[in-house]
């Protein structure tokens, strides 16, 4: 898998998304418009060193999005306010490879969530959005009755573009 620098306009835009810690890795959950219109709503933008370190192998080929196609950057619609996604990331995995958790909206809602070791883009009831979630309680929730996180796919760069 080759990949390549993050141009300097796409690092400014990058530089108003804040990103999610997991240990040594940042994930920016973003949208991103590609050179030929496509809008992706759950791209995760990963410096591919990090993406490495975290993950120890590269993504599916058709889990990736190359950083030369990407135009436009800007924060997901799905993502979780970074605040409570690093809550989860802190409170590490609810099983090997997954993690279950219950969202609390401003409504008095609630949904369980069963996802992978990324929880940023999580799926929201009807009438609801990600900015009614208050919090999040990780390892909480029903393990047959829930939600899966959304799908994703990523987009990994290499060194700054000179």
């Amino acid at each position: 898998m080759e990949t390549r620098p993050i141009s300097k306009s796409q690092q400014q835009q990058l530089a108003d998304i804040t990103p999610s810690k997991d240990s040594v890795l940042k994930y920016y959950p973003c949208q991103v418009e590609l050179k030929d219109g496509t809008v992706l709503d759950n791209v995760y933008i990963v410096d591919y060193d990090s993406y490495i370190s975290g993950y120890g192998i590269a993504p599916a080929d058709d889990q990736l999005v190359f950083i030369e196609d990407v135009m436009v950057i800007h924060d997901s619609p799905n993502r979780l306010p970074a605040k409570l996604a690093n809550k989860l990331y802190n409170a590490g995995e609810s099983g090997m490879g997954y993690c279950v958790f219950r969202l609390l909206y401003d409504t008095g809602d609630t949904l369980d969530v069963l996802t992978g070791n990324a929880v940023d883009f999580v799926p929201s009831p009807e009438d609801l959005s990600v900015h009614h979630i208050v919090d999040v309680l990780p390892h909480e929730g029903s393990r047959q009755d829930y939600a899966e996180g959304l799908s994703y796919s990523w987009c990994l760069y290499k060194g700054i573009e000179k």
